[in-house]
Protein backbone atom coordinates (compact mmCIF):
# COMPACT_ATOMS: atom_id res chain seq x y z
CA UNK A 1 0.00 0.00 0.00
CA UNK A 2 1.23 3.34 -0.43
CA UNK A 3 2.77 4.75 2.58
CA UNK A 4 2.61 8.44 2.33
CA UNK A 5 0.37 11.30 0.26
CA UNK A 6 2.30 14.47 -0.57
CA UNK A 7 -0.21 17.02 -1.38
CA UNK A 8 0.57 20.26 -3.51
CA UNK A 9 -0.59 23.29 -1.31
CA UNK A 10 -1.30 26.41 -4.18
CA UNK A 11 -4.87 25.09 -6.03
CA UNK A 12 -4.98 21.84 -3.65
CA UNK A 13 -5.10 23.00 0.25
CA UNK A 14 -5.15 26.64 -0.64
CA UNK A 15 -7.65 28.64 -3.07
CA UNK A 16 -4.81 30.51 -3.41
CA UNK A 17 -4.66 31.21 -7.31
CA UNK A 18 -6.70 34.19 -7.39
CA UNK A 19 -4.46 35.75 -4.88
CA UNK A 20 -1.81 35.44 -6.81
CA UNK A 21 -3.30 36.86 -9.82
CA UNK A 22 -4.23 39.75 -8.11
CA UNK A 23 -0.70 40.17 -6.74
CA UNK A 24 0.70 39.53 -10.71
CA UNK A 25 -1.97 42.10 -11.98
CA UNK A 26 -0.59 44.39 -8.94
CA UNK A 27 2.93 44.00 -9.83
CA UNK A 28 2.47 44.52 -13.80
CA UNK A 29 -0.31 47.74 -13.46
CA UNK A 30 2.90 50.54 -13.97
CA UNK A 31 3.57 48.93 -17.09
CA UNK A 32 0.14 49.14 -18.80
CA UNK A 33 -0.01 45.95 -19.74
CA UNK A 34 -3.73 44.49 -20.60
CA UNK A 35 -3.47 40.88 -19.19
CA UNK A 36 -6.84 38.21 -19.43
CA UNK A 37 -6.71 35.93 -16.64
CA UNK A 38 -6.51 33.16 -19.10
CA UNK A 39 -2.99 34.38 -19.90
CA UNK A 40 -1.51 34.02 -15.97
CA UNK A 41 -2.75 29.92 -16.04
CA UNK A 42 0.21 28.98 -18.47
CA UNK A 43 2.87 30.02 -15.15
CA UNK A 44 1.30 27.77 -13.20
CA UNK A 45 3.38 25.36 -10.82
CA UNK A 46 6.21 27.74 -11.21
CA UNK A 47 8.15 29.25 -8.44
CA UNK A 48 7.91 33.32 -7.70
CA UNK A 49 10.92 33.84 -9.12
CA UNK A 50 10.70 31.72 -12.46
CA UNK A 51 6.76 32.97 -12.79
CA UNK A 52 8.76 36.63 -12.56
CA UNK A 53 11.57 35.99 -15.14
CA UNK A 54 8.98 34.86 -17.21
CA UNK A 55 6.70 38.16 -17.13
CA UNK A 56 10.02 40.02 -17.84
CA UNK A 57 10.88 37.71 -20.72
CA UNK A 58 7.66 37.21 -22.34
CA UNK A 59 6.38 40.85 -21.81
CA UNK A 60 9.79 42.59 -22.40
CA UNK A 61 9.62 44.24 -19.02
CA UNK A 62 12.19 47.24 -18.64
CA UNK A 63 12.71 45.75 -15.25
CA UNK A 64 15.32 43.35 -13.56
CA UNK A 65 14.27 39.90 -11.58
CA UNK A 66 15.88 41.73 -8.50
CA UNK A 67 13.67 45.00 -8.16
CA UNK A 68 10.04 42.78 -8.69
CA UNK A 69 10.67 39.51 -6.38
CA UNK A 70 10.87 42.17 -3.41
CA UNK A 71 7.87 43.97 -4.17
CA UNK A 72 5.81 40.99 -4.99
CA UNK A 73 6.84 38.65 -2.49
CA UNK A 74 5.57 41.43 -0.44
CA UNK A 75 2.42 41.71 -1.92
CA UNK A 76 1.55 37.96 -2.16
CA UNK A 77 2.87 37.34 1.78
CA UNK A 78 0.12 40.04 2.90
CA UNK A 79 -2.54 38.53 0.42
CA UNK A 80 -2.56 35.48 2.01
CA UNK A 81 -2.06 36.26 5.49
CA UNK A 82 -5.37 38.38 4.84
CA UNK A 83 -7.96 36.38 1.70
CA UNK A 84 -6.49 33.08 1.60
CA UNK A 85 -8.77 30.30 1.71
CA UNK A 86 -9.45 26.61 1.70
CA UNK A 87 -10.04 24.81 -0.93
CA UNK A 88 -13.26 23.05 -0.31
CA UNK A 89 -12.93 19.75 1.22
CA UNK A 90 -8.96 20.22 1.29
CA UNK A 91 -8.97 20.26 4.89
CA UNK A 92 -11.35 16.96 5.63
CA UNK A 93 -9.23 15.48 3.31
CA UNK A 94 -5.76 15.69 4.97
CA UNK A 95 -7.77 14.82 8.30
CA UNK A 96 -8.96 11.72 6.91
CA UNK A 97 -5.63 10.56 5.12
CA UNK A 98 -3.82 11.41 8.45
CA UNK A 99 -6.46 9.29 10.10
CA UNK A 100 -6.23 6.56 7.81
CA UNK A 101 -2.25 6.26 8.79
CA UNK A 102 -0.81 7.55 5.96
CA UNK A 103 2.47 10.02 6.51
CA UNK A 104 1.79 13.20 4.58
CA UNK A 105 3.94 15.55 3.56
CA UNK A 106 3.47 19.14 1.31
CA UNK A 107 5.72 19.91 -1.70
CA UNK A 108 5.29 23.32 -2.83
CA UNK A 109 6.52 25.27 -5.67
CA UNK A 110 5.83 28.71 -3.15
CA UNK A 111 8.22 30.24 -0.52
CA UNK A 112 8.08 29.01 2.50
CA UNK A 113 6.63 31.91 4.14
CA UNK A 114 3.63 31.75 2.25
CA UNK A 115 3.66 27.75 2.81
CA UNK A 116 4.06 28.67 7.18
CA UNK A 117 1.27 31.05 6.44
CA UNK A 118 -0.93 28.88 4.79
CA UNK A 119 -0.23 26.12 7.62
CA UNK A 120 -0.81 28.30 10.77
CA UNK A 121 -3.87 29.36 9.18
CA UNK A 122 -5.45 25.99 8.90
CA UNK A 123 -3.62 24.83 11.93
CA UNK A 124 -1.97 21.81 9.84
CA UNK A 125 1.44 21.93 11.59
CA UNK A 126 0.51 18.47 13.26
CA UNK A 127 -0.51 16.83 10.38
CA UNK A 128 2.32 17.23 8.22
CA UNK A 129 5.38 14.89 8.86
CA UNK A 130 7.77 16.96 6.19
CA UNK A 131 7.27 20.21 4.19
CA UNK A 132 9.24 21.20 1.22
CA UNK A 133 9.33 24.74 -0.75
CA UNK A 134 10.30 25.48 -4.43
CA UNK A 135 13.13 27.52 -2.45
CA UNK A 136 14.93 24.26 -1.44
CA UNK A 137 15.64 22.73 -4.31
CA UNK A 138 17.70 24.06 -7.41
CA UNK A 139 15.57 22.94 -10.58
CA UNK A 140 11.10 23.01 -9.94
CA UNK A 141 7.86 21.40 -11.49
CA UNK A 142 8.16 19.86 -13.72
CA UNK A 143 11.41 18.39 -12.65
CA UNK A 144 11.15 15.84 -10.29
CA UNK A 145 13.46 17.18 -7.41
CA UNK A 146 10.60 18.38 -5.20
CA UNK A 147 8.94 15.47 -4.86
CA UNK A 148 12.18 13.41 -4.73
CA UNK A 149 13.21 15.37 -2.06
CA UNK A 150 10.04 15.56 0.15
CA UNK A 151 10.40 11.38 -0.25
CA UNK A 152 13.98 11.52 1.31
CA UNK A 153 12.58 13.45 4.16
CA UNK A 154 9.92 11.26 4.83
CA UNK A 155 12.33 8.40 4.55
CA UNK A 156 9.86 6.40 1.92
CA UNK A 157 10.62 5.38 -1.68
CA UNK A 158 9.25 7.42 -3.97
CA UNK A 159 7.33 4.21 -5.28
CA UNK A 160 5.12 4.17 -2.01
CA UNK A 161 4.55 8.17 -2.36
CA UNK A 162 1.16 8.95 -4.14
CA UNK A 163 0.76 13.12 -4.97
CA UNK A 164 -2.25 15.17 -5.66
CA UNK A 165 -1.81 17.86 -7.64
CA UNK A 166 -3.55 20.28 -10.18
CA UNK A 167 -1.30 21.72 -12.10
CA UNK A 168 0.41 19.88 -15.28
CA UNK A 169 3.95 21.02 -13.97
CA UNK A 170 3.27 19.55 -11.03
CA UNK A 171 1.60 16.46 -12.36
CA UNK A 172 4.42 15.60 -14.68
CA UNK A 173 7.14 16.07 -11.60
CA UNK A 174 5.22 13.75 -9.54
CA UNK A 175 5.62 10.84 -12.59
CA UNK A 176 9.15 11.61 -13.24
CA UNK A 177 9.65 11.37 -9.30
CA UNK A 178 8.23 7.67 -10.03
CA UNK A 179 5.49 8.70 -7.92
CA UNK A 180 1.36 7.94 -8.70
CA UNK A 181 -0.38 10.65 -9.15
CA UNK A 182 -4.25 12.13 -8.66
CA UNK A 183 -4.93 14.95 -10.64
CA UNK A 184 -7.12 17.52 -9.47
CA UNK A 185 -9.18 19.81 -11.25
CA UNK A 186 -9.35 22.60 -8.76
CA UNK A 187 -12.20 25.37 -9.06
CA UNK A 188 -9.32 27.99 -10.20
CA UNK A 189 -6.82 25.95 -11.73
CA UNK A 190 -8.08 26.61 -15.37
CA UNK A 191 -6.62 24.86 -18.78
CA UNK A 192 -4.47 22.28 -17.08
CA UNK A 193 -2.93 19.23 -18.77
CA UNK A 194 -4.34 15.93 -16.78
CA UNK A 195 -3.49 13.47 -19.19
CA UNK A 196 -0.50 11.99 -17.56
CA UNK A 197 -2.51 11.68 -13.80
CA UNK A 198 -3.17 8.14 -12.97
CA UNK A 199 -6.55 9.42 -11.64
CA UNK A 200 -8.69 12.61 -12.01
CA UNK A 201 -10.76 14.27 -10.06
CA UNK A 202 -12.68 17.28 -9.27
CA UNK A 203 -13.08 17.54 -5.52
CA UNK A 204 -11.46 16.08 -2.58
CA UNK A 205 -14.66 14.49 -0.66
CA UNK A 206 -14.03 12.08 -3.87
CA UNK A 207 -11.20 10.73 -2.48
CA UNK A 208 -11.63 7.81 -0.01
CA UNK A 209 -9.52 4.97 0.95
CA UNK A 210 -11.29 3.02 -1.45
CA UNK A 211 -10.09 5.16 -4.44
CA UNK A 212 -6.71 5.40 -2.77
CA UNK A 213 -6.34 1.21 -2.10
CA UNK A 214 -7.90 0.84 -6.17
CA UNK A 215 -4.88 3.04 -7.55
CA UNK A 216 -2.46 0.47 -5.53
CA UNK A 217 -3.44 -2.10 -7.08
CA UNK A 218 -3.89 -0.93 -10.55
CA UNK A 219 -0.23 0.16 -9.95
CA UNK A 220 1.26 -3.02 -8.60
CA UNK A 221 -0.82 -4.91 -11.27
CA UNK A 222 1.17 -2.81 -13.87
CA UNK A 223 4.28 -3.42 -12.16
CA UNK A 224 4.08 -7.22 -12.81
Amino acid sequence: MFEAILFDMDGVIADSEPLHIKAERAILAPFNLDIPDEAFHVYMGRTPRLLLEGFIADYNLPVSIDDLYPVHASNLLALYRNEVTAIPGALDCIAACKRAGFMLGLASSSDRSLIDTVIRKFELDSLFTAVTSGEEVAVPKPAPDIFLLEARKLGVDPAYCLVIEDSTNGIRAARAAGMSCIGFESPNSHNQDYSEADLVIDALSRLDMDTISALWQARSFTAR
